[in-house]
């Protein structure tokens, strides 16, 4: 810890940092005078503070603690304060579902695919969702065992469509023998809407290809998006291991294969990967990329989702009707299992979308690769 700050290129931020009362610096000089270990779950305790979660990061990046799953450690703190409040006669119901379904899928997601902040959240009102019926089913004076289809769809009605993510509680009790055969009906997704016309489309892909007055980080996010379709969440955790250099060839790594990146946009990638950000401590002061190729503020941490998100939209670029619009184009161009393997997407979700193509769009395809020289954008090393 001393060698990191002692070597830092601005020692007036490292200084300021330790002076300020309120800063990390100052909770970690009250922790060590109270003669506590520095653990995890001592920063546990002070939730909502952001210099805890500065120090933690900070301590993590010198290795004074060993780095965690920060999405999957607030699942668990939040469960488990949660549960704590709930009346006992329901938690006896409720936690093995938290935790043995929702929590369990959480942490299997931060092995595979990762965990944003909007996942976290859709698991929890899983959870909360499953604790209102609970409670509902009790001022009607009825039990789990007695809950009958009606009555599951009379409450369905009565609510939100959020009370719809009781489903997956249903499906877990009945496996348990908890209820009857009891379900909550898919929510109808509807077709595809909000797309960008095809100038509107091009356009966009040659700014963020060619505008220097955009930031960096806008235009190498924004051409990922418009060009290969890819959810906010994961152009955000993507790092430098998705990008391969071969030859005078380029490649990112989206789903079983690498495909050929078109010239400009790995110019546009390999510069993302040599900038540097600002450190924790000295705001300042660059420091490492840590491997991702869009970092956050905190050390070791990718940017969130939907910081990107506003970032983008904040210089013109919507996401979803970018993303819809490029989903579009690649779906009219290629069969869905090409299209699930090359960009990592379920093959429901490339079948859907090649199922939506209900015209011909190449001249599209053609006037866009002409327009931007993004011939090949999806060829393979095999092609």
């Amino acid at each position: 810890m001393i060698n990191a700050l002692t070597a830092a290129a601005t020692p007036r931020s490292v200084l300021l940092w330790m002076r300020k009362d309120t800063s990390g610096a100052a909770l970690l000089r009250d922790m060590l005078a109270a003669g506590y270990p520095i653990t995890h779950e001592l920063l546990d305790t002070f939730p909502g503070r952001q210099a805890a979660v500065h120090l933690r990061h900070l301590l993590v990046h010198v290795g004074i603690l060993p780095e965690r799953d920060e999405y999957v450690a607030s699942m668990e703190l939040w469960l488990k304060r949660y549960l704590a409040d709930t009346q006992a006669h329901h938690r006896g119901i409720l936690q093995p579902y938290a935790q043995w379904v929702v929590l369990r899928r959480v942490r299997h997601q931060a092995r595979t695919r990762g965990n944003s902040r909007s996942s976290i959240n859709y698991a929890r009102s899983q959870v909360s969702a499953t604790l209102d019926f609970l409670k509902w089913v009790e001022a009607q004076k009825l039990t789990l065992a007695s809950v009958t289809q009606a009555e599951v769809d009379r409450w369905l009605a009565e609510g939100a469509t959020s009370r719809r993510r009781l489903r997956d509680f249903l499906r877990w009790a009945r496996r348990c023998h908890l209820v009857d055969d009891l379900h909550v009906p898919w929510q109808p997704d509807g077709e595809p809407a909000n797309f960008l016309d095809e100038d509107e489309h091009l356009a966009l892909l040659h700014r963020c290809i060619n505008d220097p007055a955009l930031p960096l980080d806008v235009r190498t996010a924004g051409s990922l998006i418009l060009l290969y379709g890819l959810p906010v969440t994961r152009v955000a955790q993507l790092t430098h291991q998705n990008v391969e250099k071969r030859g005078v060839d380029s490649y990112i790594r989206l789903g079983e294969h690498a495909v050929v990146l078109p010239p400009a946009l790995a110019r546009l990638l390999d510069e993302q990967m040599r900038v540097p950000v600002l450190s924790v401590v000295e705001r300042r002061t660059p420091r490492r990329q840590d491997g991702w190729l869009f970092p956050g503020a905190l050390v070791g941490r990718s940017i969130d989702g939907s910081k990107l998100s506003g970032k983008l939209l904040r210089h013109g670029i919507d996401v979803r009707p970018a993303r819809n619009t490029a989903l579009m184009t690649l779906a009219s161009d290629l069969p869905a299992p090409i299209l699930s393997k090359i960009l990592g997407i379920h093959i429901n979700t490339a079948v859907d979308w090649v199922s939506y193509v209900k015209r011909d769009w190449s001249s599209y395809i053609a006037a866009r690769e002409t327009a931007t020289g993004f011939h090949g954008a999806l060829r393979t090393p095999d092609e």
